[in-house]
């Protein structure tokens, strides 16, 4: 599985529905609330082998799967660089 699949995965069993349009705003649709960022926070880190610091939560990394999905590139493309 690629990282759109599993991170649209674990959020599909967090809110018990499939969503179909990656780049629509969890937390506006309703699907996401403050307290799953935790949540999101734990599966990225653990499953990417990620660190996720305070500056990367932002609602544009957040709110969309779209956002998560660049949001583990972009880590793991400094993780390479460093």
């Amino acid at each position: 599985m690629n990282e759109r699949e599993l991170i649209a995965g674990f959020i599909q069993e967090l809110i018990n529905e499939p969503v179909s349009d990656h780049a629509s705003n969890l937390f506006e649709q309703g699907f996401l609330t403050s307290l799953d960022v935790l949540d999101l926070l734990a599966f990225l880190e653990n499953t990417f082998g990620l660190e996720i610091s305070e500056e990367d939560v932002d609602m544009e990394s957040f709110g969309t799967i779209d956002g998560l999905v660049g949001l583990v590139e972009r880590k793991r493309n400094l993780g390479v660089r460093q």
